[in-house]
């Protein structure tokens, strides 16, 4: 697996629409007047999303910083617009959605806090992100896909990893089976999503919540500590006959951190992941509820869980 992409750049143009709105946020109010691209940036937009898929309800997280990478103030309001990619420099794309006010979930332990919104992505196409305030702006673009040209798909397969698909069943490493990996699990302390393989849950017809990620190797700087998030959602409420199940993503021990070339466990290569971290939420008849990338606070992943036993 190669390191992750966590800072997306693009070089395309788009003419496609989207349409957003702000989670707890406030609806498009009166807008201002946007900077093109090219102007100096005072805030770096930190995007770690593979892809965005088309449709319904999609989740957008991403890290906001001043541009020396320190946190933004806490009481420093923020609104985001999102913009077609102009077609030169000194150009400003038109403003497709916006003011809107993002969530803020601060950091814990791990990582850095990060801002999310819920967006209804209507069309593909390249389209930028920009984070406002007094003091000055910042922007990073976002390619949205059709969910069937998405790049995550199985390769025995090739069907696209989305929701409504099928779920790969492949076997994952628990405490009575470790499938030869370095490490069960390089949480510390370990979680405790090891007791059931993903193949064994999908065949007893559970809903499962399926994480691929590692705690100790990630190569973000907003990824956080997913894995622990999930466990606090697990063990917060009975969720029946729910498996939560978390999967490492490297076969042997990456050394000094380095992770390309470092070869993967089976199931992300039988899920064909190109990144990390990833969360399926799946349900009883082994068909993809819903799927997130990149960052994922705590709100975000106890929605898709709550949406699997709705």
């Amino acid at each position: 697996m190669d390191r992750r992409q966590f800072i997306r750049t693009a070089t395309l143009a788009a003419t496609t629409g989207l349409v957003a709105t702000a989670c707890g946020g406030a609806a498009d109010g009166e807008r201002a007047e946007l900077p093109p691209s090219s102007d100096d940036q005072a805030y770096f937009v930190q995007l770690a999303s593979l892809e965005l898929l088309t449709g319904p309800e999609r989740w957008l997280a991403f890290g906001l910083t001043n541009s020396d990478m320190s946190p933004l103030a806490e009481d420093q309001e923020v609104d985001i617009y999102l913009r077609r990619v102009a077609t030169t420099p000194d150009e400003t794309g038109e403003v497709i959605a916006g003011p809107l006010t993002p969530t803020f979930s601060p950091a814990v332990d791990t990582g850095q806090g990060v801002y999310y919104l819920q967006t209804a992505l209507e069309e593909p196409g390249l389209f930028e992100i920009v984070a406002l305030t007094e003091s000055g702006f910042g922007v990073n673009a976002i390619q949205v896909v059709d969910p069937s040209n998405s790049q995550v798909r199985s390769p025995d397969e090739g069907e696209p990893l989305i929701p409504g698909a099928m779920a790969v069943s492949a076997q994952t490493a628990t405490v009575e089976e470790d499938l030869g990996v370095f490490s069960l699990c390089t949480q510390d302390p370990p979680c405790g999503m090891h007791e059931v393989s993903l193949d064994e849950a999908l065949a007893a017809g559970q809903p499962v919540v399926m994480m691929f990620a590692t705690p100790q190797f990630c190569q973000t700087a907003v990824c956080g500590p997913s894995v622990a998030t999930l466990e606090t959602i697990r063990e917060e409420e009975d969720w029946g006959d729910v498996a939560f199940i978390h999967s490492e993503i490297y076969a042997e021990e990456p050394t000094g951190g380095a992770v390309a070339g470092v070869p993967v466990v089976p199931a992300v290569a039988d899920w064909g992941l190109p990144t990390e971290p990833w969360l399926f939420t799946i349900g009883a008849d082994g068909v993809i509820v819903d799927r997130l990338d990149g960052p994922m606070p705590v709100e975000i992943l106890r929605d898709l869980v709550g949406n699997l036993t709705a």
